[in-house]
């Protein structure tokens, strides 16, 4: 066997529950050192975080085949489990993973394994490049199957939470998108002339004026009379209008 890279791939394609309690896989896998050894990565990451479950996960390895073989040739009854460092250990991304060897229910030796694990769900990514400002419709966000086991938690998996809004910062196409990218797009843009209104609903007196900032439908924001040049706080009732007191 060369002494070059090898990358043992192990794909897991079905749900968690089948890979920890069918039989049948169980009997299939017995004698599949690099399974088994992937089923008690997969057991310990569920239990550590329950979200992954059902999910599709994906183990590789490096520089394990004479590990694989060694443990192959054991005698007795070989279990495999995570040996936790510390309490909050997940193992998801590039990572060392320990794994403690058992052998007749007794613990034995530690190995550390170079592995990539992988954990894929269906995010909103960016279909195009946008710009600051860009409104998202259909034609620029969809929904796509990544590795999320190193994304930041605030990805965004629901396309209604995207469709509609602006972005508030460049993303890239092909982007995953997280919900600091985007915000509720104003009703009254920064700079936008609008109509100023004041009074009652019986007396309303209405002046034009130029909005000094971003606001959405209730907030408060300045804005200046272009009549008497005054700057004024109003709030937005509507889009291009603002109620002053």
């Amino acid at each position: 066997m060369r002494n070059s890279e090898i990358v043992k791939k192990i794909l897991t394609l079905i749900f968690i529950f089948g890979l920890l309690g069918n039989p049948g896989f169980g009997a299939y896998v017995s004698n599949d050192v690099p399974s088994r050894i992937t089923k008690a990565i997969i057991s310990y990451l569920v239990i550590k975080d329950p979200s992954y479950s059902g999910k599709r996960i994906e183990v590789s390895y490096k520089y394990a085949d004479r590990v694989f073989r060694d443990l192959k040739t054991r005698s007795g009854k070989v279990a495999f489990s995570i040996a936790e460092l510390y309490p909050d250990f997940k193992p998801v991304g590039n990572v060392i993973v320990p794994i403690q060897v058992i052998v007749d229910d007794v613990p034995k030796e530690k190995i550390f394994l170079r592995t990539k694990v992988s954990v894929f769900d269906r995010i909103v990514v960016a279909k195009k490049r946008l710009k600051r400002g860009d409104v998202i419709s259909s034609f620029e966000a969809a929904i796509e199957e990544r590795d999320v086991a190193a994304l930041n938690p605030s990805i965004i998996k629901d396309i209604g939470l995207v469709i509609g809004k602006e972005a508030k910062t460049f993303i890239p196409n092909g982007n995953p998108v997280y919900d600091w990218m985007i915000k509720e797009r104003p009703v009254v843009k920064k700079n936008e002339k609008i109509k100023i209104t004041s009074g009652s609903n019986n007396i309303l007196v209405a002046a034009a004026g130029i909005s000094l900032e971003d606001g959405n439908l209730g907030s408060e924001i300045k804005v200046k009379n272009l009549s008497s040049g005054k700057e004024l706080i109003g709030v937005v009732t509507g889009t291009g209008e603002v109620k002053v007191k």
